[in-house]
């Protein structure tokens, strides 16, 4: 089965989600950074820890974080031999917002978990294309 890795970038924080049998996708993570090089650096255990087939990125229709996906895939082209898909995202960041709220949790930890969130609705949006 594949594993797959999906991030979605945020100016500040990126969240993390797997997928370890190609059809459900779980929160993982967040990694706190801005620059793109450390973000790489950061990136790297959990890649070797998890050995994905497949790192997808969620790309926004407009902003800054266009370029800076493509950015991050152009670098981890360099360090992963297995396949990078930029994927369409817009509203995830919202989406996950919306579903913690739901949960009940105090903002702080909501806070802590929305991106990790995103990134795993990102990567159902992926799934239910395969």
């Amino acid at each position: 089965m594949p594993i797959i890795l999906c991030l979605d970038l945020g100016t500040a924080h990126t969240g993390i989600a797997i997928s370890n049998e190609g059809i459900l996708a779980q929160p993982l993570t967040t990694i706190f950074e801005t620059k793109l090089d450390k973000l790489i650096g950061k990136l790297v255990p959990f890649i070797a820890k998890n050995h994905p087939d497949t790192i997808v990125i969620g790309i926004p229709s407009f902003g800054p974080l266009v370029e800076y996906s493509k950015n991050l895939k152009k670098e981890l082209e360099k360090i992963f031999t297995g396949e990078i898909v930029l994927f369409p995202e817009d509203f995830s960041s919202r989406s996950a917002k919306s579903l913690l709220k739901d949960t009940g949790k105090i903002l702080s930890k909501r806070k802590a978990a929305e991106h990790q969130t995103a990134a795993a609705i990102i990567l159902e949006d992926f799934l239910d294309t395969l």
